[in-house]
């Protein structure tokens, strides 16, 4: 037999203990409802028209900077020559930085439009040295770059395609 106060510090720990367990489930409950509700967004948007504008400049450009390459950069690879394309490529880009921002509108990070706007600058760059005398290894570098920068931007659309088919849980 237990002596009355032991009894009544029993009876209060009960009651302590069954008070926290029903605030913890109602904490668990409120918290996986929420959880279910509201989804927390990482990552951006798979847009299908962003893919394919990326493929096409990036063809566009590797046959560019290629027809430079074959004809060091006189003729068909001459700066005159490459003028329009220079200027729409960057237009191509400065569109493709809008839409990746309006895609990464609310995250945190926005590495889409990060890619875009350094791929801007190497357009800039090889625009640059296209106008200075022709030298071979500067426009394969810059080429390089381009390739570079093309392969990051597709892994990150490849990844957003991948994770917009994943079954939400």
């Amino acid at each position: 037999m237990l002596h009355p106060t032991h009894q009544k510090n029993l009876s209060l720990n009960s009651n302590i203990q069954n008070f926290v367990f029903k605030w913890l489930v109602l904490f668990i409950t409120l918290s996986l409802s929420t959880g279910c509700a509201f989804k927390v967004k990482l990552v951006g948007q798979y847009d299908a028209l962003v893919d394919q504008s990326v493929l096409n400049l990036q063809s566009e450009t590797e046959s560019h900077i290629n027809t430079i390459l074959e004809n060091s950069g006189q003729g068909a690879g001459s700066y005159d020559q490459s003028k329009d394309f220079y200027t729409q490529s960057i237009g191509k880009v400065d569109a493709l930085i809008t839409r990746a921002k309006v895609l990464e509108d609310k995250l945190k990070r926005q590495p889409l439009t990060d890619n875009f706007i350094a791929l801007k600058q190497q357009y800039e760059d090889l625009r640059t040295l296209h106008k200075m005398p022709f030298n071979q290894n500067a426009i394969s570098s810059g080429q390089k770059s381009m390739q570079q920068s093309f392969d990051a931007i597709v892994k990150h659309l490849v990844f957003l395609k991948w994770n917009q088919e994943q079954p939400e849980i």
